[in-house]
């Protein structure tokens, strides 16, 4: 499906469903993967793997309505993590700011050889885990143990018991989303610390409302900037997520904005200066850009109808 990271669609046990979030594809049943496996929806071909009624493509999910429980770590689970920051140190990342965010060298367990941080939740309470393969010999870059779905990081990493994040955004009046941990820490050691990681390329639920709850004047989306792929996807996914959060915000508050190379990774500090000063650009210049490529997204029928209508009001604004 052309996408940069393998391990970006996800597939639920119980019925099947899945959902690429590359792509940014809605849930759909298991049988229209295997069509887009293997090119086909000849019954012969497929039936083979749908012989288990579990996954039939009428039944989208069997599961019953249950409430389900984040599972949470005792905070003494950190004590096995190895404070080791060689890694993030020679990619100039001060070990300041990977304490502060409570992360460390997995030596054992399923995060084994991985930089583990540890997810908060509003009550200071660890409901998962997000690692980084230290080896780049791994299938998976990243792994991840709970329901990211859920997770507003790191707004609820305790530091003497209270959120500096949330004491920055605060600050700030101002929030950043970015797909990674990664781009996280590149504008932690910048000087932005208003920043909340979205784990991919769609903007959760979750975070959704919590954003919604934080008085702030400016929300940025910052994905990364493939500008050098076939597809942007990056940009593509900062337009989709900016159109959706029209639905809940004023678009004066509504900003998109890309890194000014593939992602923050990749950018030193001057290219920082210049990122920060291309958050700022006016409103007519922003809304005009993006709605151009919004418009561009509609024709290539990569928007979704429910986002169509809102190009609309952009344009109205725009004029």
């Amino acid at each position: 499906r052309g996408g940069d990271n393998n391990t970006a669609l996800q597939i639920w046990k119980n019925s099947g469903v899945w959902r690429d979030y590359v792509e940014g594809t809605v849930p759909l049943p298991f049988s229209k993967l295997l069509e887009t496996h293997f090119g086909t929806n000849d019954d012969s071909v497929l039936n083979k793997y749908l012989s288990n009624d579990h996954y039939s493509s009428s039944k989208v999910s069997t599961q019953q309505d249950r409430i389900i429980m984040d599972k949470v770590y005792e905070e003494s689970v950190l004590d096995d993590l190895f404070p080791h920051y060689d890694f993030y140190n020679t990619k100039g990342i001060d070990s300041e700011i990977l304490k502060n965010l409570k992360g460390g060298l997995a030596t054992k367990g399923k995060m084994l050889q991985r930089f583990v941080f540890p997810i908060y939740n509003e009550h200071f309470q660890i409901i998962g885990f997000s690692g980084r393969d230290m080896t780049d010999k791994k299938d998976a870059k990243w792994k991840h143990i709970g329901k990211k779905s859920k997770w507003i990081y790191p707004y609820y990493v305790p530091n003497h018991n209270k959120s500096l994040i949330e004491e920055c955004i605060s600050k700030e009046k101002s929030v950043i989303i970015v797909e990674s941990i990664g781009d996280l820490l590149n504008l932690h050691q910048n000087g932005f610390k208003n920043v909340l990681v979205s784990f991919g390329l769609d903007i959760s639920p979750s975070l959704l409302c919590h954003l919604i709850s934080l008085d702030v004047e400016k929300i940025i989306i910052s994905f990364n900037n493939d500008s050098d792929k076939s597809v942007n996807r990056g940009a593509r996914a900062s337009v989709k997520n900016y159109l959706k959060l029209l639905n809940h915000f004023d678009f004066n508050q509504l900003y998109v904005c890309l890194p000014t190379k593939t992602d923050f990774g990749e950018m030193g500090s001057d290219d920082f200066v210049s990122w920060s000063k291309k958050c700022e650009c006016n409103f007519t210049e922003r809304a005009s850009s993006i709605l151009s490529f919004a418009k561009k997204m509609r024709d290539d029928k990569d928007l979704p109808k429910s986002l169509i209508k809102n190009i609309k009001i952009l344009e109205s604004h725009v004029r």
